[in-house]
């Protein structure tokens, strides 16, 4: 009869697990994990800030394709070790504030998992960290619970156009409309303290790669470009096909003149791009004067 194995026997098992399911790119836990063309294992944002400036694969060096797919056996495998509270404490605290992070973003269809989120944040909370990370975990579950709220006044509106239907006199009001205006107000409200805080006010040396948002609205954008930047000697210049830029993350190719204050911006290249003519489209470039961007890669 096989003796059992040993509990160091087990955790060998696991560290040999783990070590697969963790990103070459990043060298964490897979949260999100996206298999590329070299048959490799990513985390999906990592792969996909890699392919926005290379078509090399991180692995191996060699030439790769945008191609993507995401791997639901490494996810549930990933997500199994975790839950069983086999891992470490910093590990486990790594991976749920990751998924948490991950699940109250998802902006497409169905939109984002809050429940999941909430659950995953309160999981941190049980583990033992510093008072930083405390107060960081505490605001992402209060902004959680907010949104929450928010989300729940759909179903009141809801309610309100049955309680208002046939009234006399009748109520001009859609409450389905104004939850949608509401939301969209909100999404400005929220939104435009942090672009205001991380607008370009000056001119500096950006690496190749990072990544910037152009302003929203291609009015002020053709006029940023047609006037002298503050401290410029002279406009970048305006014409027709920058104006698909506005409001787009854009990465940048190379930091452009002193006498320009500007930047040569490529639009940020969809990994699912199905067409030439659309691919070829996003890999122009156009040169934009430094305030009429938002820095979002963090450097300074």
């Amino acid at each position: 009869m096989a003796a059992a194995p040993s509990s160091a026997d087990a955790s060998a098992v696991v560290a040999r697990i783990l070590e697969h399911h963790r990103c070459p790119i990043t060298q964490q836990l897979l949260v999100d994990p996206v298999v590329g063309e070299d048959g490799h294992i990513y985390e999906r944002s990592a792969l996909e800030t890699w392919l926005s400036t290379k078509r090399t694969s991180p692995t191996t060096n060699r030439p790769m394709g945008t191609g993507i797919t995401p791997s639901l056996a490494a996810r549930q495998t990933v997500g199994e070790l975790v839950e069983s509270g086999v891992l470490d404490h910093e590990t486990s605290l790594r991976f749920f504030s990751d998924r948490g992070r991950l699940r109250v973003a998802q902006a497409a269809i169905p939109g984002p998992d809050l429940a999941g989120a909430r659950k995953d944040f309160e999981r941190c909370l049980e583990h033992e960290m510093s008072p930083a990370q405390k107060r960081v975990l505490e605001f992402q579950l209060k902004s959680v619970r907010w949104m929450q709220e928010g989300a729940a006044l759909f179903q009141e509106a809801m309610e309100v156009q049955v309680g208002i239907r046939g009234a006399e006199p009748p109520v001009d009001f859609d409450p389905g409309a104004w939850i949608l205006d509401v939301g969209s107000a909100v999404e400005a409200a929220v939104t435009w303290p942090a672009l205001k805080a991380m607008r370009l006010t000056k001119w500096i040396d950006l690496p190749k790669g990072a990544r910037v948002r152009v302003v929203g609205d291609a009015a002020e954008l053709e006029r940023l470009c047609e006037r002298c930047p503050v401290g410029a000697e002279a406009k970048v210049g305006w014409n027709s096909n920058m104006a698909p830029f506005a409001g787009k993350v854009c990465v940048v190719q190379k930091t452009g003149e002193r006498s320009h204050m500007n930047y040569i911006l490529r639009r940020e290249l969809p990994l699912d791009s199905d067409s030439d003519v659309e691919a070829d489209s996003e890999r122009r470039t156009y040169s934009f004067p430094y305030d009429a961007l938002y820095l979002l890669s963090g450097q300074s």
